[in-house]
């Protein structure tokens, strides 16, 4: 009964150590700007929420059409990667983003937003056009999640079962002896 039992407690443990990593990835929760963004005006910063916290090492790169860079020192703060933005000419903006999970893989990504070149002032003959209220540079959810970021592991769920099914079997076992036994 001590071997079962020991057996048990080895392999439930060398399957918990094996399901581990699947559940260390990171990802992008949130931008502000959020992909494919127009914006009226330039955002004061960009700034990236991820699912854990992001290593010093990360990194954030804007680049306007022409390749300049459009942000000033990057910050990490936690689950936050974030910059000032520096540029102020309407066009569209690409946001890379590269770092690496608690258990070592590589995440990068990167989406685009605009900003829009102001309206042309009106002629002294057109009637007053109503201005549209400048959209707020606030937290705005990331793009939806692509067919690979759905899926779900199946490290974990096969894991639990064969742990499960250990957990049962050595019930059963021990409740069998037991019943022998007397």
């Amino acid at each position: 009964m001590k071997r079962l039992a020991l057996m048990f407690v080895v392999v439930a443990g060398l399957l918990a150590l094996w399901c581990t990593p699947a559940l260390a990835h990171n990802s992008l929760v949130e931008s502000a700007p959020a992909k494919d963004a127009r914006l009226a005006a330039p955002p004061a910063e960009v700034k990236l929420r991820f699912l854990s916290n992001v290593d010093k090492s990360a990194k954030l790169m804007v680049i306007d059409a022409a390749g300049a860079s459009a942000i000033g020192a990057v910050s990490v703060d936690g689950k936050f990667l974030s910059a000032p933005f520096t540029a102020t000419a309407p066009g569209t903006y690409t946001i890379s983003y590269e770092l690496a999970s608690s258990d070592g893989h590589p995440i990068k990504g990167s989406f685009s937003f605009g900003i829009d070149a102001p309206p042309a002032p009106p002629t002294p003959s057109a009637a007053p056009v109503a201005q549209a209220e400048p959209t707020p540079t606030g937290l705005a959810e990331a793009a939806p999640p692509t067919k690979k970021d759905r899926e779900t592991p199946w490290f974990p769920y096969i894991g639990g079962a064969a742990i499960a099914g250990l957990a049962v079997g050595g019930l059963l076992a021990f409740i069998k002896r037991r019943r022998l036994s007397r």
